[in-house]
């Protein structure tokens, strides 16, 4: 099976940078656009999850379906979104995030 990466992540770029641009010239708060992009991480989520343990639970059972490939397809698919979506939401959130991957310097007491 072939997936395609490239298809899927063109509108989640266009759309990340759609609304980070009205964000930019205050058209939009930006408490909206993060909320947009919180929507769309949920939504890629519940659905990769959910056919991903959908799968699970057709592999360990052993049922086979004409709609397994299918599944596994947008499966794959959404999770390449998610990954896509995760990073807007470290550039959304760098400041905070940045101290998972920085140490934060330590502080000379006086």
């Amino acid at each position: 099976m072939v997936y395609d990466l490239v298809l899927p992540a063109l509108p989640f770029i266009g759309g990340y940078l759609f609304t980070y641009s009205l964000y930019r010239m205050d058209l939009i708060k930006k408490a909206l656009h993060i909320n947009i992009w919180n929507f769309i991480i949920g939504v890629a989520f519940l659905i990769s999850g959910g056919a991903g343990f959908l799968l699970l639970l057709f592999m360990e059972f052993g049922v086979k379906l004409p709609i397994n490939p299918q599944l596994l397809y947008w499966h794959v698919e959404l999770g390449v979104t998610l990954a896509l979506v995760t990073i807007f939401h470290f550039h959304t959130y760098w400041k905070s995030s940045k101290t998972m991957f920085f140490p934060a310097k330590r502080r000379v007491k006086t």
